[in-house]
């Protein structure tokens, strides 16, 4: 087994070291005391390709219920003519050996197979373990939904048969494949890196340090379409300035005049979807940025954008609904207690409700604590030049924003749902995250 802590000369080297086993179990429930496996898919992995696979439907003994029957398609007749577990066991261990053990859900995989052992009294395997599921959280922190599906759905990869064994493994093994490209484009030099994906591998961000010259801050920039925000930092982590940009390349001859004058020890790159994603950050952080830079972070605002003032924009809205940076998401803005901590993420439609309760909750805190008066949490140095840009985002691309009014959130029949529904069908992938990332 490899060294965690070996630094490795290059993360190709790395990743072509490892070999892995991707699992993948049906069983007739959850609990491992008391359930059987039905079906097991492996796949193996060396050298960073899919090299071998292998799945067994297995004879449980025992009844399927009607539920896993129809969530995995295996009835009785497909299993009553299988090996029982004992019979393929070993074949099982052997497919194995000492690889890197992988599943989209290791905390029920594993510790159900090793259950399997435990009965039958052979040694329980001890392998090293990842679970996609678990990196993909480390890895894209404000997704909403990390299973297989929804995963091989935004990173395109074919996944034909949910809830069949080796299809589901193979499905895990892409994935996985997917996620080694990235960690060798993102330099990982520690195998330790590979189990535990943070600070340093999220896909909608960059971090540039000091060794690295701002030549490569320029360099990153210029191949960003889509709205980022800019945090420079100084000794002991002190921010010096957070700027939203709209268009990172085209803005990247100015931001040279700049970050000059800087003395800086890193510089983070943050994809953040729209544009007005990147104010709240830069308003809920400015605090932050000592009085001097302040001053300098917003002089560049105002001389890059020259925007008119637009003292009624909170009069004019309730609610914005507009795609989130991650495929298939979306946030919505409250303008009824507008703060960086009024706004939801939420996913289309499967999060209907959770979006109509926050809703709701927000007209009735609007209505009864505030007394019908908004609130608007903008730090002063910098409430002119954020309400110019929020404003100046709405009015120039109205296709991405949806506004609506408490009396659309009162309505019992909720049309405005189907306004969203709209807008999900229309901008369904807007900023090819994280296909395209950091």
């Amino acid at each position: 087994m490899q060294d965690k802590e070996k630094t490795y000369e290059s993360s190709k080297e790395l990743l072509s070291s490892l070999n892995f086993v991707v699992i993948d179990l049906e069983t007739t429930g959850g609990n491992p005391e008391t359930e059987k496996i039905i079906e097991i898919g492996m796949v193996r992995i060396e050298n960073r390709k899919i090299t071998e696979d292998r799945s067994f439907l297995v004879n449980p003994q025992k009844e399927i219920p009607d539920f896993v029957q129809k969530l995995t398609g295996i009835r009785k007749a497909d299993v009553e003519h299988s090996p029982k577990i004992e019979e393929v066991i070993d074949e099982i261990v052997e497919f194995i050996g000492d690889s890197i053990l992988v599943a989209h859900n290791t905390s029920f995989d594993i510790p159900f197979l090793n259950g399997v052992l435990k009965k039958l009294q052979r040694p329980t395997l001890d392998n090293k373990v990842i679970c996609t599921n678990i990196m993909t959280k480390y890895m894209i922190p404000d997704i909403m939904s990390s299973n297989l599906q929804y995963m091989s759905q935004i990173f395109g990869i074919h996944h034909s048969q949910a809830h069949r064994a080796i299809e589901d493994a193979r499905a895990t093994g892409l994935l996985l494949l997917k996620y080694l490209d990235i960690f060798e484009s993102k330099n990982i030099r520690k195998i330790n890196q590979l189990y535990y994906p943070r600070n340093k591998f999220e896909l909608d961000r960059a971090i540039i340090e000091t060794p690295e010259s701002l030549d490569k801050v320029y360099e990153t920039l210029a191949q960003i379409s889509n709205p980022c925000v800019l945090t420079v930092k100084g000794d002991n982590g002190v921010i010096l300035t957070i700027l939203p940009i709209k268009s990172p390349k085209d803005e990247v001859e100015d931001l040279k005049t700049y970050l000059g004058d800087f003395r800086w020890s890193q510089i983070h790159i943050r994809l953040c979807g729209p544009f007005i994603e990147g104010l709240f950050f830069m308003n809920a952080n400015f605090v932050k940025i000592p009085e001097t830079y302040r001053k300098k972070s917003i002089e560049y605002l105002k001389k890059k954008h020259k925007l008119p003032p637009a003292p009624r924009l909170m009069d004019e809205h309730d609610f914005v609904v507009t795609p989130h940076l991650i495929s298939g998401q979306f946030i919505v803005y409250s303008f009824l207690n507008f703060s960086p901590y009024s706004q939801l993420i939420f996913k289309f439609p499967s999060h209907k409700k959770k979006l109509h309760q926050f809703l709701l909750g927000q007209v009735g805190r609007f209505e009864t604590q505030q007394k019908g008066k908004k609130k608007a949490f903008i730090q002063n140095d910098i409430r002119d030049i954020f309400l110019s840009l929020f404003h100046d985002s709405l009015a120039n691309e109205p296709q991405v924003y949806l506004p609506l009014r408490i009396a659309d959130i009162k309505d019992e029949k909720k049309h405005y749902l189907e306004k969203i529904e709209k807008l999900s069908e229309t901008e369904v992938d807007r900023y090819n995250f994280p296909t395209k990332h950091l």
